[in-house]
């Protein structure tokens, strides 16, 4: 992979100014005009010396923030002030391994591979790094990465290098407020490292596994009959999107998109505990923040078998109204773009660099399952009493939700309403209606496990 090269520009300075040459004395065929320029240029040459001295200093090595190649970022450099390299995170999974680079502003950066040994680096620039990450190694260990580590690699530029076991392929993207990036790396597959852990468990071994911080999952439920077994349950995570410092929208009244949907997360969890084949994890059940790529590991590394984020729409006209579900792919349309830009915390030029991620990733079965569920259960979700509508249907619809990508099972994300519509925000507001919103996303899961199971099957029209 070809790497961003640096280059100087010099730029010669003005060349001293030649005088004319007069044979004779000044007080010889010399008019005074010529001497009072004489004197005018004499008092002029330091002035100038120092211009063309100035002139002549090479320019930024920086390159500029149009340029492509393996630089990418969109921020314009600066040599005054330097953003800070905060943390570097990762999460292992199955089929892949993501770090996260933590930064206190948007960076421009530039990336590449090295050999012998074999490494993956990421130079940021107009950063440095934090004093307590200098010299810190990140032992990873697991299937892909023996681990990662940071410097600063010259005045303004930090470096990220992942001392790689293998690699197939990797994505590089980055994500806003805050600003972090992200470093998703893909093995061969045929991995057979010292230091690889043991095979991982089936989905319904792994729904047992120990939680990890800040996941909140329910109690075991008390199995009523021998035929339901704990290994058997179908474990379904749902994610209560925003939280936190992250709002979400806010409708014209004040009600905040995180506390409307944490709601209902909360009551679609009791409704699936008191069946005894679910088994439910919440990314959270309080109001805190978890950045959009830590949702997703949360369901790989629990092994779930569907992941559904719940989330409330907003629009510039307060009279859209409407109920609509997603999966992931390409945008279906320009609504769609900006719908996935809001969600995204970014702007539709960024959702557009993850379209042409998602280009270059293998789509699976898991997309024809997502749009089974999205279709089931965006039809319970407008399918009112006796056979009447409970809202608009705005459809089915697909786009590059970063909550959704790299998820390892059928996943959607569920817009229940438009809450910048202040009637639609009173219904949100309404715990009658949000316990009607739980029950029909419930209603739609189960209709989707039967079209899996062969009875019934909707094909969602694209």
């Amino acid at each position: 992979m070809g790497v961003w090269h640096l280059s100087t520009t010099h730029r010669p300075g003005p060349a001293c100014p030649a005088l004319p040459h007069r044979g004779g004395g000044l007080g010889r065929g010399v008019r005074w005009p010529l001497v009072a320029l004489i004197l005018v240029m004499a008092m002029m040459w330091p002035v100038i010396t120092r211009a063309a001295t100035q002139s002549s200093r090479p320019l930024s090595t920086k390159p500029p923030s149009g340029a492509k190649g393996t630089l990418s970022g969109g921020a314009a450099l600066s040599t005054a002030a330097l953003w800070t390299v905060r943390d570097i995170r990762h999460w292992s999974n199955p089929n892949y391994t993501r770090v996260v680079i933590d930064v206190d502003g948007q960076v421009q950066y530039r990336f590449g591979r090295l050999s012998n040994p074999n490494r993956l680096y990421v130079d940021l620039l107009g950063a440095q790094m934090d004093p307590q990450l200098q010299g810190r190694t990140l032992d990873v260990s697991d299937r892909y990465l023996k681990g990662v580590r940071g410097a600063q690699n010259q005045a303004g530029v930090v470096r990220v290098v992942l001392d790689l076991k293998t690699l197939r392929d990797f994505h590089i993207f980055t994500i806003a407020d805050p600003y972090r990036l992200i470093i998703d790396i893909q093995g061969t597959g045929n991995e057979t490292a010292v230091h690889s852990p043991p095979p991982q468990p089936s989905p319904r071994q792994q729904a047992t596994a120990p939680e990890r911080n800040r996941v909140q999952t329910d109690p075991p439920a008390l199995l009523k009959s021998p035929a339901v077994t704990r290994d058997q349950r179908w474990h379904v995570v749902i994610d209560a999107g925003h939280g936190g410092k992250d709002p979400g929208a806010i409708g014209p009244s004040g009600l905040m998109e995180k506390d409307a949907v944490l709601d209902i997360a909360k009551r679609l969890r009791e409704l699936m505990q008191q069946e005894l084949q679910w088994r439910v994890t919440l990314t959270r059940d309080t109001d805190i923040f978890i950045p959009l790529e830590e949702r997703t590991v949360i369901a790989n590394a629990k092994g779930a078998d569907l992941f559904v984020s719940i989330h409330a729409n907003s629009a510039e006209r307060p009279d859209a109204h409407g109920i609509e579900t997603y999966f992931l792919d390409l945008a279906s349309d320009e609504q769609s773009m900006r719908v996935a830009a809001r969600e995204n915390a970014t702007t539709v030029s960024k959702v557009s660099d993850l379209q042409r991620i998602l280009r270059d990733l293998q789509m699976t079965s898991k997309r024809n399952e997502s749009s089974l569920l999205a279709g089931s259960v965006q039809q319970a979700l407008v399918q009112g009493p006796n056979g009447g509508k409970n809202g608009r249907d705005l459809g089915v619809k697909h786009a590059p939700f970063l909550v959704l990508m790299g998820a390892e099972m059928p996943s959607i994300l569920v817009e229940t309403g438009f809450i910048s519509n202040p009637g639609e925000e009173r219904k949100l507001a309404d715990p009658k209606h949000r316990a009607q919103a739980s029950r029909a996303i419930f209603e739609g899961i189960k209709e989707y496990l039967a079209t899996a199971n062969g009875s019934g099957a909707r094909q969602v029209q694209r």
